[in-house]
């Protein structure tokens, strides 16, 4: 079980996580248990999940964006949060609300108290029962771009204002779609709350917004692109292609100020479309050489009969 500790640089966290090993160790010496940063953990996760039954993971709370929430809830099962940054927990709860993985605050008294027996098997007592609560939830969320989704496309190097973009808006709106409009950027890609209902979203945004690490947490929400040709911009096309994602060319001399033909973008959206509703984050992330598939299974392999712990191995 990965169990995330955050506070708000990561300090507390990784003393408590420390503290708490050797507590757990001592306790329950048929436990494998172990500490680590969270870039460690993320490197070497397969070592990790091979070796040890509980690893307490530690690091910031900053970590938990809207962008990083399909990849967090990969690797880690459980999220607890320090104290001292308690008011971030519906914020960052909010992040995950369509994802199995549990986020809560973690006891004063766990976190205060630190090390000793009873620290330890408090713990130990709330993370069997949110592992229960994490695979109830497992078998009832699939994880999806979002349920409900409507198009989201990517507009690279367009003026928002100019007369190719203002065309563009036009043709959908003539197609009788409902368009919202919005300056690129990965954290507002990921938090979007839009006031009113619509059917496409474009983002605008050019080639510096973008870099090749970002590729497979922007391809997870943007659905297709829509560039102005130009040697500087061209390049770039390349990532998208590497994830499948529809692309539609604006020539500069065709379609600059131009009216975009009717027919070629009714084209371009139905390719569109049948991706979105075909992909899932669970895909693209297949794209990316997807690590070994995770086993769920009881907590550690503990069966809890009162206050009688017993211990078994799983082949």
């Amino acid at each position: 079980m990965f169990v995330y500790i955050c506070c708000s640089g990561g300090m507390s966290s990784s003393l408590f996580c420390i503290k708490m090993v050797t507590a757990l160790e001592a306790t329950y010496p048929a436990l494998k248990v172990r500490s680590a940063h969270l870039d460690t953990v993320m490197a070497r996760e397969t070592i990790y999940r091979e070796k040890y039954d509980l690893i307490l993971i530690y690091g910031g709370i900053e970590i938990i964006r809207p962008e990083n929430a399909f990849d967090l809830n990969q690797l880690i099962d459980v999220i607890l949060i320090a104290p001292q940054v308690a008011y971030l927990l519906p914020l960052k709860q909010e992040i995950f609300k369509d994802y199995p993985i549990i986020i809560k605050l973690i006891d004063k008294k766990i976190f205060g108290t630190v090390a000793g027996a009873q620290a330890a098997g408090d713990l130990l007592d709330e993370l069997v029962a949110l592992d229960l609560e994490r695979s109830y939830l497992s078998a009832t969320l699939i994880e999806t771009k979002i349920a409900d989704k409507n198009i989201e496309l990517l507009l690279n190097g367009l003026d928002r204002k100019g007369d190719c973009a203002k065309q563009l808006i036009q043709s959908f709106e003539e197609m009788g779609l409902r368009v919202v409009q919005e300056k690129y950027g990965l954290d507002t890609l990921y938090q979007f709350h839009p006031k009113a209902d619509y059917d496409i979203r474009l983002l605008f945004g050019y080639n510096h917004m973008l870099a090749a690490e970002d590729m497979g947490k922007l391809s997870r929400r943007i659905d297709g692109l829509i560039y102005l040709e130009s040697p500087l911009e061209n390049p770039k096309i390349n990532w998208f292609q590497d994830y499948q994602i529809p692309l539609f060319k604006l020539s500069r001399d065709s379609n600059y100020g131009q009216a975009v033909e009717l027919s070629d973008i009714q084209d371009f959206l139905l390719t569109v479309a049948q991706r979105s509703e075909a992909i899932s984050e669970t895909y693209v992330a297949k794209f990316e050489a997807a690590p070994p598939e995770k086993r769920r299974h009881h907590f550690l392999g503990i069966f809890i009969m009162g206050n009688l712990r017993i211990y078994f191995h799983a082949s």
